[in-house]
């Protein structure tokens, strides 16, 4: 890489990160991402993690976000930010641009420049690189087995194959749908050394010796992670039965089931009511373009392989009846770098100097839309169901709630000791375990327990507890907060705890 290429790289990077890093904590937390917060702040404290095979997904989100708590200075729960916890999967988004260059010999250089530049500014990149969760993770560390298998084929090289063997690992410790990458890889990788047998010269090059240390090294990874560092034992034959609850929901036994075309509604044309216009349609023409070219042009191995590849994932993807719209980056990465190489066909097309330069003009102008959908999607429509990206969100409205529960414990008696009970049916209670983790003395029920009555109750509304009723008004209701959309939460305070704690608001002048 020349001084010139480098340069555009680091400016890639800082684009990347200036679309990533600005207000992270402004979108309260997903259920999914306070679920994991919880999880990683019992790693952080008590350095153990325990995998569980019916929820959450793998360890190495919690893992990769431990250094970023340490260098924090919090010194408990309680001071960790949302900010903090999102700087993981921001680090791991912008890394993809990183891993491009050990593509460069497959891609080519303009494709790999046009690919870096659509991995920096896609809203969905963007998007869920600020989200708490485990996929953009998974997205890395299947570039990196995908990167690494081609510098092997390419070099013979055994720290390749071992490098590779690690990236497999890591996409087993991440998400249990890496199966589902896995099996396209290898659908892909036979196609491509059967289409190019001449060139690719897969037979030649394979190495006995190499593909053991490339599965040693999937099963060292395998072994530290999922028994959590030898603490947890139970974790190694767990992260095998996990397949069984997980096949029930791939197979329709979900609340998640949408149709096929879910997805690619999404990236394409996604226009709600009285909201804006989101595209992604640039960079799936350009893949389209990228594919046809990578097929039945004259390209790298690699990118038949990327076309292969990316079009077996998208249709299972699109098959399986589970879905939610950030599954949808593993295929969308492959079409990121296919609509690179499209990118740099379409330049490349065109001979005279004067038309390059207009159709990079406009593919520049386009790529500068994308960075505006990027910036709205994060911000202005963070938490809005307007958003593409945005799925069973947690309303900002229930930060309410959850400001005047901690003005409350300021004036109580017993501070964050004081007792609280949350109350919601199914346990759809989810983010307030963590937003409330102050707490010391939480109860929380799916049901109205026989005593419902708390200092502080936080109840659905859907149980209608009328517990000021229920009370004769010795508890009173004082607010209605949204927690997603559809679904409220009434707050019930005792009566003399609330006068004291009203006491303590500003007066309005007249």
């Amino acid at each position: 890489m020349n001084r010139w290429s480098a340069l555009a790289m680091l400016l890639t990077i800082a684009g990347a990160l200036a679309l990533r890093t600005p207000g992270l904590g402004i979108r309260p937390l997903h259920n999914d991402e306070a679920v994991n917060a919880v999880k990683v702040t019992e790693l952080w404290q008590d350095g153990r993690y325990v995998y569980d095979p019916d929820e959450y997904h793998g360890p190495t989100l919690h893992y990769a976000t431990l250094p970023f708590l340490w260098l924090s200075g919090s010194r408990n729960p309680g001071e960790i930010n949302d900010a903090t916890l999102r700087l993981a999967p921001v680090l791991f988004g912008v890394g993809l641009i990183l891993l491009l260059p050990l593509f460069v010999d497959g891609l080519g250089r303009h494709a790999l420049a046009w690919a870096a530049i659509f991995t920096a500014v896609s809203p969905a990149m963007v998007f869920y690189s600020r989200y708490f969760i485990h996929e953009m993770l998974l997205v890395f560390f299947t570039a990196l087995t995908v990167a690494a298998g081609w510098r092997y084929t390419r070099t013979g090289s055994a720290r390749w194959a071992v490098l590779a063997g690690a990236g497999l690992g890591l996409m087993f410790a991440t998400k249990e749908t890496f199966v589902i990458t896995l099996g396209a890889m290898g659908l892909a990788g036979i196609a491509t050394a059967l289409w190019t047998a001449r060139g690719f010269r897969l037979r030649e090059r394979w190495n006995w010796k190499h593909a053991g240390l490339a599965l040693g090294a999937t099963f060292i990874v395998w072994v530290l992670l999922f028994s959590s560092f030898f603490t947890n034992f139970a974790g190694l034959p767990d992260s095998i039965r996990t397949y069984a609850p997980w096949l029930k929901r791939a197979g329709g036994q979900s609340p998640h089931n949408h149709e096929w075309s879910f997805y690619l509604e999404r990236l394409a044309w996604f226009h709600p009511v009285k909201g804006p216009v989101w595209s992604e349609g640039l960079l799936l023409v350009l893949a389209a373009v990228g594919a046809v070219v990578s097929l039945f042009g004259k390209q790298s191995p690699l990118c038949r392989f990327l076309a292969i590849y990316t079009i077996i994932l998208t249709s299972i993807y699109c098959v399986i009846s589970y879905k939610t719209p950030w599954c949808l980056l593993g295929f969308f990465h492959g079409m990121i770098l296919l609509a690179g190489v499209g990118a740099a066909a379409l330049v490349e097309f065109f001979r005279a100097r004067v038309s390059k330069r207009v159709i990079v003009t406009v593919l520049l102008a386009l790529t500068l839309q994308l960075s505006w959908q990027s910036w709205s999607a994060s911000f202005s429509f963070s938490s809005d169901r307007r958003n593409p990206y945005v799925y069973a969100q947690t309303v900002p409205d229930i930060l309410n709630l959850v400001r005047t529960t901690e003005g409350i414990a300021r004036v109580a008696p017993d501070g964050y000791e004081t007792v609280i009970k949350i109350i919601a049916p199914d346990s759809d209670y989810w983010p307030l375990p963590w937003y409330l983790r102050r707490f010391k003395h939480s109860g929380w029920y799916e049901t109205l327990p026989d005593d419902p009555f708390a200092p502080i109750v936080a109840v659905s509304s859907i149980l209608d507890a009328r517990l000021d009723d229920k009370s004769d008004r010795k508890w009173v209701m004082v607010g209605l907060s949204e927690l997603r959309p559809g679904k409220f939460f009434e707050l019930y305070v005792e009566l003399d705890l609330w006068k004291k704690y009203v006491e303590t608001l500003p007066r309005s002048r007249d």
